[in-house]
């Protein structure tokens, strides 16, 4: 277990592609899987390879996302000692950048006693071996080790993602934006293990007005100058940048394979926030296939292939199908909805019908519903 290394999440993610979903919320702090949020993932990486000091650089309206991680006590980081730590922009500007926070917070990091950094971003979803990546890191003797994912879907899938070029030994060339020309490439997963002193050193030397940039593109300017090496992940790797992305990767959570991978990893829990509820009802003649549905539901009518959240209504007579159901919907009797994308609290009345497309799925917020 890591003793000597510390963690920060960087949920300061764009929420230009997911529209409506991140309207209100921050990207790290949307609900995904049925039960879990997107920082979930990042979080129970950090704590699952002993991590007991982690910060999280917020933006300024983190309500929800603040919410939802509480004490930290979900993921055992509300103690005395270390523990868990939450910063925000204090500029209250409409976009906010880690560095600024970072920034802002020098004298936090100068506090710290551990030696080494995890830094990673919040919207790439998998379970990472986070100990692994520190002790190749601590092995090779390299400056800065990124995380990356080699896939041959990169014309499909991590689009706008950083795509890598690595030499045969492991050092990373350089960096671009996936634009979907190539289907195989190394995808970014933008964790970075660095040691604090190199993170200080950083901060320190850029310039005020440079600021208003992310940590991972001052280090990506530092490619082909100093040495930093790659980390092969070769798990399940999703994405949720945007409503096309979102949507995926809770469909990739239907599958079995993906679904032990993220998890049921001996030894590499997924923690999230609980909520005490009581089981889902399923009424007699209803039917569900192939489809997660979390607790506090209840069940009267027709669900495949779908991810339905705690507490929904799905009343008899109605069908979904593809479609991705928040926390406390209510969907009435005679309504027919396929491939949609429901926000919390949306009840649909009876008779509805709705259909989107596994390409552009329609999504309904709260304000949109009668």
């Amino acid at each position: 277990m890591l003793n000597n290394c510390f963690g920060i999440l960087s949920a300061t993610e764009s929420r230009d592609n997911l529209r409506r979903l991140a309207a209100h919320r921050a990207v790290a702090s949307i609900p995904i899987g049925g039960k879990y949020r997107v920082i979930d993932f990042g979080l129970s990486n950090m704590v699952n390879s002993g991590i007991k000091l982690v910060g999280i650089l917020t933006q300024t309206d983190s309500r929800s996302l603040r919410d939802h991680i509480g004490s930290g006590g979900a993921w055992d980081l509300n103690r005395r000692s270390k523990g868990l730590y939450m910063f925000h922009d204090k500029r209250n500007q409409s976009v906010s950048y880690d560095l600024q926070i970072l920034k802002d917070n020098k004298e936090f990091l100068s506090r710290i006693k551990e030696e080494y950094v995890v830094f990673s971003s919040t919207y790439l979803i998998a379970n990472v071996d986070i100990e692994d990546v520190v002790r190749q890191h601590q092995r090779t003797g390299a400056v800065v080790t990124l995380v990356y994912k080699h896939t041959n879907e990169a014309n499909k899938n991590y689009i706008d993602c950083g795509v890598l070029q690595i030499n045969p030994n492991g050092e990373i060339l350089s960096v671009e934006k996936n634009k979907g020309d190539n289907k195989d490439a190394n995808i970014s997963m933008e964790i970075f293990v660095m040691k604090k002193s190199y993170l200080e050193s950083l901060i320190d030397k850029v310039s005020y007005a440079d600021y208003a940039r992310s940590l991972k593109s001052v280090i990506y300017e530092s490619l082909g100058k100093i040495d930093i090496k790659g980390y092969e992940h070769k798990g399940y790797l999703g994405c949720v940048n945007s409503l096309l992305t979102y949507y995926n990767t809770n469909m990739d959570m239907l599958d079995v394979e993906t679904t032990k991978e993220l998890f049921f990893k001996e030894g590499r829990a997924i923690y999230s926030k609980s909520k005490d509820s009581v089981p889902t009802k399923y009424s007699r003649g209803s039917k569900v296939s192939n489809s997660l549905v979390a607790n506090g539901c209840e069940i009267s009518g027709t669900i495949k292939d779908s991810i339905i959240s705690r507490s929904a209504v799905i009343e008899e007579g109605a069908e979904v199908e593809n479609c991705i159901i928040l926390q406390n919907c209510k969907i009435k009797t005679g309504c027919k909805i396929k491939n949609v994308i429901m926000d919390k609290n949306v009840v649909l009345e009876e008779g509805t019908e709705l259909r989107g497309s596994n390409i552009y799925p329609l999504i309904i917020e709260k304000e949109m519903a009668k």
